[in-house]
């Protein structure tokens, strides 16, 4: 393998038996299974689909990928992987990667977006003022319209904490919302909720692979050394321990670069073992023996065939190529 190889990644998040909307669904993130499957069969005429560990490990091999390759992963550990992607998936004989946030497997844990949507969706709130870095802000919240519409400028603002101040926030906005406590918020609905071991040990025995997307679901760019080397290293451990196979693959949560992830960063991941790490930058990667960091897009319920075509367009990475207008903002691909 003496040239590197172009391959494509795709991600997606949970799954749903039917579509999903509204604070149900913000950002189209569960995708249904009807979509599911569309999008799986439109990969299947123009690619060759293939588990990214398996290509990866093959590459170090010095084993060149098919042209076309294109790899799918799964981000969280939501239980509707289990429940509706891993059958579609058997159903057209694909392997993909599930990047488990540890803490979340068994229930032990919830998302914060989910429970702020949660909160949103069973408010009986009609409006909520809270601090923000612009002052007291006061918005409506009438209707499902204007109830996503905060959800969103929550979730940015949230975002933009640092860790410390970022509970407490978030604690004051379920307050404001009308619940004592963030276990005191309804789930969003069964999809919500997430895998257990036995579910990914059964997933893993049919070829499905996995990897961590950290223990909290920390960005881990944005913490110390120290934190970022412990969520690192316990998701890593529950993994091999849970599933009995090497974790060989870490995804950052976010994951753009610098800010949540970076060099530094990537080096405490090399330092723990991981053999790669998968940043959220675009769907374009060259790969070859040495390759370390990777890049996927997101796609989801609201992506259609032409986002698909257009998102991964052989023609759109040459221009880029062509242009300068590179996806990646490093230029060695290795550590």
């Amino acid at each position: 393998m003496t040239r590197p190889v172009l391959v494509q990644g795709v991600t997606y998040h949970g799954s749903t038996p039917t579509s999903l909307g509204g604070l149900d669904n913000v950002f189209g993130k569960h995708i249904s299974a009807e979509a599911l499957r569309q999008h799986i069969l439109w990969y299947k005429r123009r690619f060759n689909i293939a588990g990214l560990e398996e290509t990866l490990r093959r590459a170090r091999q010095g084993i060149k990928p098919p042209a076309k390759t294109l790899f799918i992963v799964f981000h969280d550990g939501y239980f509707g992987n289990y429940e509706i992607a891993f059958p579609i998936l058997k159903e057209f004989g694909i392997k993909a990667t599930f990047f488990l946030t540890t803490e979340f497997i068994n229930g032990r844990f919830r998302f914060w977006v989910d429970q702020l949507d949660a909160a949103l969706k069973h408010t009986g709130k009609s409006e909520i003022t809270i601090m923000t870095p612009a002052g007291w802000q006061t918005y409506s919240l009438q209707d499902e319209k204007y109830r996503l519409e905060v959800a969103l400028k929550l979730r940015r603002h949230l975002k933009a904490l640092p860790v410390k101040e970022f509970t407490a926030e978030l604690q004051q906005i379920v307050t404001e919302l009308g619940f004592p406590a963030l276990d005191d918020v309804p789930l969003l609905g069964k999809h919500e909720t997430a895998l257990n071991w036995d579910m990914i040990r059964q997933m893993s025995a049919a070829g499905m692979e996995f990897g961590s997307h950290t223990h909290h679901h920390l960005i881990i760019g944005r913490q110390t050394e120290a934190t970022a080397r412990e969520e690192m290293l316990i998701s890593k451990a529950l993994i091999e321990r849970e599933v009995g196979r090497e974790c060989e693959l870490f995804c950052y949560p976010n994951g753009q670069y610098p800010s949540d992830g970076n060099d530094v960063t990537d080096a405490i991941a090399a330092e723990l073992g991981y053999k790669h790490t998968l940043y959220m930058m675009g769907p374009y990667n060259l790969i070859h023996r040495k390759t370390f960091r990777l890049t996927g897009i997101a796609f989801g319920e609201e992506s259609n065939e032409r986002e698909l075509h257009h998102k991964l367009s052989a023609r759109r990475y040459y221009q880029r190529k062509l242009t300068g207008q590179w996806i990646w903002p490093w230029k060695k691909n290795s550590l």
